[in-house]
C-alpha cells in the first residue's frame, strides 16, 4: 500500500520537478547585419572591330576629253584588278537609306545593351564604376 502513494508522488515530481526549478526566459536579441554577395560577373564584351568597306559610286555620264563613261574606266579598272571578273552588286538609294537606317538601331540597341551590363556590374560590385566602351 505504500508503493502507490510513493509512485504516485516520485509521478507528479518527474512531471513537474523541471519546471519548478526553471529560469524566467532570455530576452531574444535579434541583430540584423548586412551579408556581402559574391556575385560572379560576366566578362564585358571585347569591343566591336568592324572594318571599312569600300564603296564605288559610278555613272553613265560621260568623262569630259574622253570618248568613255565613268562605268566604262570603272569596269576597266576592275578587270585589271581583279583579272577581268567582274560582278555588279546593286541598289537603290531608298534600299541604301533602309540600311544606313538598321545600322544606327543596331549601334543603338549595342550601346544600350553595353549600359543595361555596366549598370548591373556597378549595382553588384564595390569596385571602382566600369564604363562602356561603345560609341
Amino acid at each position: 500500500m505504500r508503493l502507490k502513494p510513493l509512485a504516485s508522488l516520485s509521478a507528479i515530481l518527474l512531471l513537474s520537478g523541471c519546471s519548478l526549478l526553471q529560469q524566467p526566459p532570455r530576452e531574444v536579441e535579434i541583430i540584423t547585419k548586412p551579408v556581402k554577395l559574391d556575385i560572379v560577373q560576366p566578362t564585358m564584351p571585347r569591343p566591336l572591330d568592324l572594318k571599312e568597306p569600300k564603296w564605288y559610286v559610278v555613272s553613265d555620264r560621260k568623262i569630259p576629253k574622253e570618248d568613255r563613261t565613268y562605268l566604262d574606266k570603272f569596269i576597266e579598272e576592275i578587270k585589271k584588278k581583279h583579272g577581268g571578273d567582274v560582278v555588279f552588286v546593286a541598289m537603290t538609294v531608298a534600299d541604301y537609306e533602309l540600311m544606313a537606317y538598321n545600322t544606327q538601331e543596331i549601334k543603338r540597341y549595342v550601346s544600350q545593351l553595353g549600359e543595361v551590363v555596366v549598370y548591373y556590374r556597378n549595382v553588384t560590385t564595390n569596385d571602382k564604376p566600369a564604363e562602356t566602351e561603345v560609341e
